[in-house]
């Protein structure tokens, strides 16, 4: 998958937010007005929410919510990763498990949570990418570092281990959480046949 916007400007838009809310959270604790800090007649402070912070909080967990129902209407069983990642292991594969510096050689498919398939090395070819190293979502070197030569899985993935606030430019708009199923690949030159079943998910 091509995709108009690369690892460091996600991350540029992603930091450049964060920063957002860091200057507002400053701000917010020289003005009573948004509920920060409120000083007493007795002079004595006292720590409110602050809007900005509560906001983000209240972004993750709609997203959250969106993928548990997601993983609902399907039954699937996942497991989730210290990040928030969701992954299911649907082949185990071989031999030992991929590290940092390590080549991957991958099949893939990407749905949106309504099910549509975006993207697949079908039409778009596999994904080569080194482990740690290589511009590719943050999701995938975490999940690679799961699995084995051969293995095949499911994960879904919230956006900020995928492509953040400013999307990819395409075909995944900001603050998406996708699914992705990857296969990966023993042999970059045998690649596997027929890895994945039609889009079962329309």
């Amino acid at each position: 998958m091509r995709n108009k916007l690369n690892t460091k400007t996600r991350r540029f838009w992603f930091l450049a937010f964060l920063a957002f809310l860091a200057s507002a959270q400053l701000s917010c604790h020289r003005h009573d007005a948004t509920g920060s800090v409120v000083v007493s007649a007795e002079g004595e402070t006292t720590e409110k929410a602050d809007p900005y912070v509560e906001g983000n909080k209240n972004i993750m967990r709609r997203e959250n919510e969106e993928m548990q129902m997601f993983l609902k209407r399907y039954g699937w069983d996942m497991q989730r990763t210290p990040t928030g990642l969701y992954i299911e292991i649907l082949e185990p594969g071989n031999g030992e498990q991929y590290k940092e510096n390590d080549p991957v050689n991958m099949e893939y498919r990407t749905f949106l949570l309504s099910g549509e398939m975006i993207y697949s090395s079908d039409s778009l070819g596999e994904k080569h990418f080194v482990v740690n190293r290589s511009e590719e979502i943050d999701a995938l070197h975490e999940a690679v570092q799961l699995l084995r030569p051969g293995a095949k899985a499911r994960l879904v993935i919230p956006s900020y281990l995928a492509y953040g606030v400013a999307g990819d430019g395409n075909r995944i708009s900001g603050l998406q959480p996708i699914m992705m199923e990857i296969k990966l690949l023993e042999n970059a030159n045998n690649p596997s046949t027929n890895a994945f079943i039609p889009n079962p998910y329309n």
